[in-house]
C-alpha cells in the first residue's frame, strides 16, 4: 500500500511519509509541552527552557513558600531558589480551566493536568502539573489482545503508563479495528480538556463526567444512549464504578479499564473491587472434599465470572506482566497457588516507539531440529522447556507426569526462556503476536486441536519424536499412539465422571501391561488408589475411590495364567466402555 504526502508542491516516498508522520507527532508534542511551561511565572519558564532534558519532563510541583521543582526520569531538579509565592500560584491558575470537585483542571485541548492542593479555608496553597503525552505504539505489546475483543484490565503503580496506553489503546480499537468506541473520561485525562477530544484517541467518542461522584451513572448511559462495542474507563475506584463494570460486561460489551492497584491480588484484597474479580466468599468444606483436595475446611472461593477476561500488570513502561485468564489467576491465588502469567517486554526506540517484530508470512513445523535440540539439550542435563499459550497448563503438566518426562521437559511461564510453543490451532490462527514472537526467537510451534489432556499427550510425544526413535512402521506407531490416548481418555473419564463425582469404583476395559501401567500413573496424579487383576495381555485396572496413602497402592501385575477375582471392593461399578476420542482427535 502506498503511502503517498503533499511537500512543496509534490509527492514524497512512502518512507519521507513516514519520517514527515513522525516529525509532525514530535512537533505537536513540543507545541502542547509549550502550552503547559507558558502557565508557569516567566521566570520560572525560562528556567525550565534551558534544561537539556526538557523533552522528557515528567511534572512540575508548585507548593507556597518553597523552592519551584521539575521533575524527570533521571531525578528532581530545583527550577530556582527563590520560593513560590501566593502571586505565582494565582498567575498560573488564571491560565488554565475551572478547578472542579476533583481538584483537576486542564488546557484545553492538551492532554496536560493541572492538580491543587488546598488549604482548611479552599485556597490553593500547591499546583502539580503533570505533563500529558499520546505516544503512538505505546500499546503494541497487547495488540493481539486488543483485536481478540478481550475485555483488558490494566493495573500498575502511578508514573507507569496506564492512561497513556489506555489511551492508545482506543485509538488502536476505533482506527485500526474500525469499533464503536466511546471514552468515559473521568478527569479529562484520557482525551485532554475541552469540548473537542485530544488527536490522540482516533475516531473514539469521549463522554465528560461532569461529578466524579457520578462516574458510574455516565458508564451505564453510554451503553444505554450510544451503543457502543467497547467501553473505555479510567480508573475504577469505587464500589459503584466496580458494579457498574460489571453490569457493562454483561451485556457484552467488551471493556477497557484501569484501577487501582499494581496486581490481581490487590484487587482480592480490596473489598470495593474484589466484585471486578467476580467476588469473594468464604465456604465450608465437608470432611470428604476437605481431605481430597488437601486443605482446610474453610476455603475462599470466586462468586461468579471476573468482568474482565484478561489483566495485565505493568511493572514498567516496559515490561507488562500478562494474565490470559484471569479467572485462571484468581482460582490459583486464592488456592495458595502461583498464578501462570506470561512477561512481555518492550525496547524503545528513542524513548517512545516500540521495536517491532518481523512479519511471520509462513510457520513451518521443524520437530526434527527440535528433536535435535532435545539430544544435545540430554547430554548436558537441561530440562526442554515448552510454553503453553492460551491452553490448560494443568492438563500439560499432567500430561508430562504420565508419560515419566518430568526430568527431560518443563513448563515455561516466559516466552523468553521456552525452546518451543504449544497453542491452540485457533489461537495460532488469530494471534499475529505469538507467530510474531515464534519467529523472532526462533521457536518452532506445535498447534494442538482441542484444549484435553490426549491432545497434551499427542504433543508431548510430538515434541520428544518417541515414535520415531523405536523404529516402527508408520501404522503401528499410529495404532499404538491411538490405543494409548485411547486408554488414558477412558481412565480421565471415569475417574472425574464416577469415581470423584459419585464415589464409586470403576473397573477399566482389559489392557496391555504397558498401557494400564499409564492409566495407574494417571490415577496416581488425581491421588487415587487402584488394583489390578488378570493376566497379560488382559490386564483389567480398578480404580478406587480412595487416596492414597504413601506408596502406590495398585497390586503388581500378576503374571500367572490364571488370576483369583476375590477381594473386590464392595460398592464399585463396571463400566463396559466409555466413550472414546472424536475420530479427528486420531488423526495425524
Amino acid at each position: 500500500m502506498a503511502a503517498v504526502c503533499l511537500s512543496f508542491g509534490g509527492y514524497v516516498s512512502c518512507a519521507n511519509a513516514a519520517i514527515a508522520a513522525n516529525a509532525h507527532a514530535m512537533f505537536s508534542r513540543r507545541c502542547e509541552l509549550q502550552q503547559l511551561l507558558s502557565v508557569l511565572p516567566e521566570r520560572l519558564e525560562r528556567s525550565v527552557q534551558n534544561h537539556p532534558q526538557l523533552e522528557e519532563i515528567v511534572e512540575i510541583v508548585l507548593d507556597l513558600g518553597r523552592r519551584p521543582i521539575a521533575r524527570f526520569p533521571s531525578g528532581d531538579w530545583s527550577m530556582s531558589q527563590e520560593p513560590v509565592t501566593i502571586a505565582d500560584l494565582e498567575d498560573a491558575i488564571c491560565m488554565v480551566g475551572d478547578f472542579v470537585d476533583d481538584n483537576r483542571a486542564g488546557i484545553d485541548r492538551t492532554l496536560h493536568r493541572i492538580s491543587a492542593i488546598r488549604n482548611r479555608g479552599g485556597r490553593i496553597v500547591g499546583l502539580t502539573c503533570r505533563v500529558g503525552r499520546a505516544v503512538t505504539g505505546s500499546a503494541e505489546m497487547a495488540r493481539d489482545l486488543v483485536s481478540s475483543g478481550a475485555s483488558l484490565l490494566l493495573m500498575g503503580p502511578p508514573g507507569v503508563g496506564k492512561t497513556t496506553a489506555i489511551r492508545e489503546v482506543a485509538r488502536m480499537l476505533a482506527d485500526d479495528y474500525d469499533r464503536r468506541v466511546v471514552i468515559v473520561d473521568t478527569s479529562n485525562e484520557i482525551a485532554g480538556d475541552g469540548d473537542i477530544p485530544h488527536p490522540g484517541i482516533g475516531r473514539a467518542r469521549r463522554m465528560q463526567v461532569t461529578n466524579v461522584g457520578l462516574q458510574h451513572k455516565i458508564m451505564i448511559e453510554a451503553v444505554e444512549n450510544h451503543m457502543p462495542e467497547t467501553i473505555v474507563i479510567d480508573e475504577i475506584g469505587t464500589e459503584l464504578e466496580a458494579a457498574a463494570a460489571v453490569t457493562i460486561a454483561q451485556r457484552g460489551v467488551q471493556l477497557v479499564a484501569t484501577a487501582h492497584g499494581t496486581s490481581v491480588e490487590n484487587l482480592i484484597k480490596n473489598p470495593s473491587l474484589e466484585i471486578l474479580v467476580g467476588g469473594i466468599q468464604s465456604v465450608t468444606l465437608g470432611d470428604d472434599e476437605a481431605r481430597r483436595r488437601g486443605v482446610q475446611k474453610s476455603v475462599l472461593e470466586r462468586k461468579g465470572p471476573p468482568a474482565f477476561s484478561t489483566a495485565i500488570e505493568m511493572a514498567s513502561r516496559t515490561e507488562w506482566r500478562i494474565h490470559h485468564s484471569l479467572t485462571a489467576t484468581i482460582d490459583a491465588l486464592l488456592a495458595g497457588r502461583s498464578p501462570s502469567i506470561e512477561i512481555r517486554n518492550m525496547k524503545d526506540k528513542e524513548g517512545t516507539a516500540p521495536e517491532e517484530l518481523p512479519v511471520l508470512n509462513q510457520i513451518e513445523n521443524e520437530e526434527k531440529d527440535v528433536f535435535k535440540k532435545l539430544q544435545d539439550n540430554g547430554s548436558e542435563s537441561k530440562l526442554f522447556s515448552l510454553y503453553p499459550y492460551q491452553i490448560s497448563e494443568e492438563f500439560l503438566k499432567q500430561a508430562i507426569e504420565v508419560l515419566e518426562l518430568e526430568e527431560t521437559i518443563g513448563v515455561a511461564s516466559d516466552i523468553g526462556a521456552a525452546d518451543a510453543v504449544l497453542t491452540l490451532r485457533s489461537k495460532l490462527r488469530e494471534n499475529v503476536w505469538v507467530r510474531n514472537i515464534a519467529k523472532f526467537r526462533q521457536l518452532p510451534v506445535f498447534a494442538i486441536k482441542a484444549n484435553t489432556l490426549a491432545q497434551m499427550i499427542r504433543a508431548t510425544r510430538a515434541v520428544l519424536e518417541m515414535e520415531m526413535l523405536r523404529g516402527t512402521s508408520s501404522s503401528t506407531r499410529k495404532s499404538k499412539v491411538e490405543d494409548e490416548i485411547d486408554a488414558l481418555e477412558e481412565a480421565r473419564l471415569a475417574i472425574e465422571q464416577i469415581v470423584i463425582a459419585k464415589g464409586q469404583a470403576v473397573e477399566l476395559l482389559p489392557r496391555s501391561a504397558g498401557i494400564t501401567a499409564l492409566q495407574i500413573r494417571l490415577a496416581e496424579s488425581y491421588q487415587l488408589a487402584s488394583e489390578t487383576s488378570g493376566i497379560e495381555p488382559k490386564v483389567r485396572l480398578r480404580i478406587l475411590p480412595l487416596l492414597q496413602q504413601g506408596s502406590r497402592q495398585s497390586s503388581s501385575i500378576n503374571n500367572t495364567k490364571e488370576e483369583s477375582s476375590q477381594g473386590r471392593v464392595q460398592g464399585g461399578t463396571s463400566v463396559s466402555k466409555l466413550p472414546l476420542l472424536p475420530t479427528d482427535f486420531l488423526e495425524d
